[in-house]
């Protein structure tokens, strides 16, 4: 049970890495709404994305 819960654990952050990475590679590469608002609001779900990869809360 130990070793399925650390592979979960795992998973989990490797998956919210991937979509870090995903979300930053979009962010550069948008040719529609580029305006200051998507700016922030990119910015405000890349950085949960970031915090929880770090595993800080």
């Amino acid at each position: 049970m130990i070793i399925l819960n650390e592979i979960i654990h795992i998973l989990y952050f490797v998956l919210t890495g991937v979509i870090c990475i995903f979300l930053i590679w979009n962010l550069f590469k948008r040719t529609k709404k580029t305006g200051w608002v998507y700016d922030i609001v990119y910015a405000y779900v890349i950085i949960t994305f970031i915090l929880r990869v770090l595993m800080i809360k």
